[in-house]
């Protein structure tokens, strides 16, 4: 939770040993962990969950699903409206009543404003036209094709598709709920994307991804809304297959970096811009 950071949920598939905790949530920063007192359907599981800025609301679609909402940590939960199944929901950073889903290759947006009881579907435009399903589109378990709400801007929204980078914003660069995307230049391929903590004197969060920038593949950060980008590794430095990369929301430049296999990295700014790695655990 954005505003409540203390508030945590996750979803998977518990093992044979723990049947019906395909859910669990802490609210001590992830010291303690329980599960809720039911799911919305007994075999829910997997997918993805969304958490209201304010911590009282939280989105669940499972696997081959609807949507569905709880406001009393699981005691109950109810489907939501107007969003098709399996539908990934993220939350505003902002506003704790606001949601968001993405159907890409149909061309929608989906927007709840009364905490993910009801979603709108309005017309997803971007500017070079919508991909089109099927080809390669990097590994599923990635962070390309999705929508990302902004930290600290309600309606802000950032879609890193696999094919480019887009940003939904008014001429006041203000966020204006996916209602005008632009692309931005030079990224033409994204597998992972994420916000940090902006540079000192910066009125934006830094931006991070993985993907190919200017034709070069690597790390990257950007200090100025994607007007620019510095690579933050080199070609000694690549770990594999990378599905998910945050910066931390603290401490300016420092990034965390999730491989397929190879653990969790995280690095800090070093001399000539490159970044110092540590595997963690």
């Amino acid at each position: 939770a954005e505003n409540k950071p203390e508030v945590i949920v996750r979803v998977g598939r518990a093992s044979g040993h723990h049947p019906g905790a395909n859910i669990g949530y802490s609210l001590d920063g992830g010291k303690s962990w329980q599960a809720p007192p039911s799911a919305p359907q007994p075999t829910s599981s997997l997918g993805h969950i969304a958490v209201s800025s304010d911590g009282a609301t939280w989105v669940w679609a499972p696997q081959r699903s609807p949507v569905f909402f709880t406001r009393d940590r699981g005691a109950t939960w109810v489907q939501a409206q107007g969003i098709p199944d399996n539908t990934r929901v993220i939350a505003d950073r902002v506003n704790a009543r606001k949601f968001y889903g993405l159907a890409l290759f149909d061309g929608k947006l989906f927007v709840s404003t009364d905490g993910a009881a009801t979603f709108a579907g309005q017309a997803l435009i971007l500017p070079d036209g919508l991909p089109q399903r099927g080809g390669n589109r990097g590994d599923n378990r990635g962070g390309q094709d999705r929508i990302y709400a902004a930290p600290g801007k309600e309606g802000e929204l950032w879609l890193a598709a696999f094919n480019g980078l887009y940003h939904s914003a008014d001429k006041a660069d203000n966020g204006d709920t996916g209602k005008t995307f632009t692309r931005l230049g030079g990224v033409t391929e994204i597998h992972a994307f994420g916000f940090g903590k902006a540079a000192p004197g910066g009125s934006g969060a830094a931006l991070y991804l993985i993907g190919v920038v200017e034709g070069v593949r690597g790390i990257f950060r950007s200090d100025d809304t994607a007007r620019s980008w510095v690579r933050i590794n080199d070609d000694r430095h690549q770990w594999g297959l990378l599905l998910h990369i945050t910066g931390d929301p603290k401490q300016y430049g420092r990034v965390y970096v999730g491989t397929h296999g190879r653990g969790t990295l995280y690095g800090d700014p070093a001399k000539r811009g490159l970044v110092e790695a540590t595997t963690g655990h």
